[in-house]
């Protein structure tokens, strides 16, 4: 104990900066699912310069943005999926900082990518940028809405119903560009109309993440709830 007292009284009290707080935090986040975010978006690419346009270019970019939009799910779970919130929650920084700072990491970082995905598509490949915005940010915006709707849930392995929404998501999505009376019906102002609205519930989702981050119940095996 007193050699405890010694080295804790050595120690630099200055609190950390959220700037050297995020650098921490990245350093727990395994880097492999941003490369296969970014092996998604090079795909597409791809698949978009072999495309001969209409309904295929629109169920590409609404599929992959929702596969791009699951890769997040590994990480963001995996304090519940490891049973690691109990210990997170006696870190020094609150369970709900530490939340927001891997949610913020991962939106910066895809933030990134798919605006250089875009620019690089629309000068090379020569497609609207509002249709590229639309066919890929909506279905992903969806995508995103579901996850964080369902992370904080009270239920155990939640993040296969998110992956199981998702790929339902996709189904609905290709559906519905594949029907030229429902897609062109659709004008611009109904589009863009969505993607706010999309975007607007995406926010509340991830506040709502936040809130009910502390609020985790673990379920026995007979049913009682701690």
């Amino acid at each position: 104990m007193e050699q405890c007292s010694d080295i804790m009284s050595r120690q630099d009290n200055r609190r950390a900066s959220y700037f050297e707080f995020l650098n921490e935090q990245f350093k727990f986040i395994k880097k492999r699912w941003w490369v296969l975010q970014g092996g998604i978006l090079f795909l597409l690419w791809i698949l978009l310069a072999d495309s001969d346009g209409g309904a295929n270019t629109e169920r590409t970019l609404g599929a992959m943005s929702v596969m791009f939009s699951v890769m997040i799910i590994p990480e963001i779970w995996k304090n519940r999926r490891f049973s690691a919130v109990e210990i997170e929650k006696t870190a020094f920084y609150t369970l709900r900082q530490i939340c927001a700072a891997r949610t913020l990491l991962f939106a910066a970082v895809d933030l990134v990518m798919i605006t250089a995905f875009f620019g690089v598509s629309i000068y090379t490949l020569q497609i609207s940028a509002y249709r590229l915005i639309i066919d890929f940010l909506v279905p992903f915006n969806v995508s995103c809405c579901i996850c964080f709707r369902l992370l904080y849930s009270k239920w155990n392995d939640m993040e296969y119903i998110a992956v199981f929404l998702s790929m339902v998501c996709i189904l609905i999505w290709s559906l519905i560009v594949s029907s030229d009376a429902i897609y062109q019906r659709i004008s611009m102002p109904i589009w863009i109309g969505l993607l706010i609205i999309s975007f607007g519930y995406l926010v509340f989702c991830v506040y709502k993440s936040q809130c009910n981050c502390e609020m985790n119940w673990e379920v026995r095996a007979s049913g009682t709830t701690i």
